[in-house]
């Protein structure tokens, strides 16, 4: 009976990682699959890519907010300056970066942004998928944002003691699906700013983001809910914390309540 029970959680696991893949992959506007080659169409290194899910309708159940956008930095005082100088340097790189193919399609470069503190949480999700010029000033995508303000927001932290960033730096339009070459081309910004900013705990959204900072090749469903040591370039550890991407949870709310756990785990480490 127990053997019976473990399967039948392994199946409804893996039918629940499916369901996800194909929703993104029906969201970021792919509505076929080839006739060959179809593992390295669904994968990025063996593994699934994770889309920036669009816009949820006009029927979604969130309260209505107005326009979140997170804020330009204020003047930075003495103590933290060359830590924000450093990042305003890796940001005029990456508007400048031609590193692959995928500079040719970016709408803009999306280095991150944060509030101008000293930075408690480093976040990070995939890309930036814009559809219109509301997304312009985003850095997960509008909902995305309003999204991820009241996630904060549940675990008192302001943007402000936040530095969100994504893998890719390219703002890039609907529809263009990047490789895992892009993700590589893009990982030396992401490590450089994570040792500049280096903050109290690094906390990954999605699938993509989780991958390309830790050793694990399982689903996110089996490695969200615990902490794991991320190792700088200069040799410090700080605890990261795998979760699901706000553009996963307007699509799938049901898993809502295993990402308010995670947060929880998140705001206790932050104490």
């Amino acid at each position: 009976m127990t053997l019976d029970i473990k399967r039948e959680e392994a199946i409804a696991e893996l039918l629940i990682d499916i369901r996800s893949i194909v929703a993104s992959h029906k969201a970021a506007s792919i509505c076929s699959y080839p006739a060959t080659g179809l593992d390295s169409f669904l994968a990025i290194d063996g593994h699934p890519l994770e889309p920036v899910l669009p816009v949820p309708s006009p029927n979604e159940t969130e309260p209505e907010l107005k326009r979140v956008d997170l804020p330009d930095p204020p003047a930075i005082n003495d103590n933290n300056h060359s830590d924000h100088q450093r990042l305003a340097e890796i940001e005029t790189e990456v508007g400048k970066c031609r590193s692959c193919a995928l500079s040719k399609n970016r709408v803009r470069a999306v280095a991150g942004k944060n509030g101008g503190k000293s930075i408690r949480l480093f976040i990070v999700g995939h890309w930036l998928q814009v559809s219109d010029e509301a997304g312009f000033q985003t850095v997960f995508g509008l909902e995305e944002d309003r999204m991820l303000t009241r996630m904060l927001s549940a675990i008192h932290l302001s943007v402000e003691d936040v530095f969100i960033s994504n893998v890719i730096k390219c703002g890039i339009k609907v529809g263009i699906q990047p490789q895992a070459g892009h993700v590589e081309a893009c990982a030396s910004y992401l490590q450089r700013q994570i040792s500049a900013a280096s903050p109290d705990c690094i906390c990954t959204m999605g699938m993509v983001a989780a991958r390309a900072m830790l050793p694990h090749s399982q689903p996110l469903s089996k490695i969200r809910g615990r902490f794991y040591p991320y190792k700088t370039a200069n040799g410090t550890e700080i605890p990261l914390i795998p979760t699901y991407h706000p553009g996963f949870l307007l699509q799938n709310p049901e898993m809502k309540n295993a990402t308010w756990q995670d947060l929880q785990l998140l705001q206790k480490r932050l104490r």
